[in-house]
């Protein structure tokens, strides 16, 4: 019988501290606040050597957007990103990657609309 009544205060203080830690920890998941930024990535092929790619990733900042590179080709490659202003006007930045080169480049623009990999050396 003591057994029992021991078993049943145990459990019931395991229920009370459950039910006082429940909203503490809700109130403190960091998912609520916290987005991670989406990582968006592209590839071209090279007009030499054959079989070789130009790879490129960003993310969309909120400041700036860093465009990371590695260029497998015997040529630079431009990356033009395009950005739209509040007013909905259009606007370009262009990043060069220079030939068998692995880099990156901060532009202090966020969240490009759209990311092309010309196959050129200039925008």
């Amino acid at each position: 019988m003591k057994f029992r009544k021991l078993a049943l205060a145990l459990v019931g203080t395991g229920l009370a501290v459950g039910a006082l830690s429940a909203p503490a920890s809700a109130a403190t998941d960091p998912s609520d606040d916290v987005s991670a930024a989406a990582v968006h990535t592209k590839s071209a092929a090279c007009a030499s050597p054959s079989g070789q790619k130009i790879n490129i990733s960003w993310g969309d900042g909120n400041v700036s957007t860093t465009v990371y590179y590695n260029n497998h080709c015997n040529q630079k490659r431009a990356i033009e990103l395009q950005f739209v202003r509040e007013s909905g006007e259009f606007f370009t930045k262009c990043v060069v990657a220079p030939a068998n080169t692995k880099s990156s480049k901060k532009v202090d623009n966020s969240n490009p609309n759209k990311v092309t990999i010309l196959s050129g050396a200039s925008c």
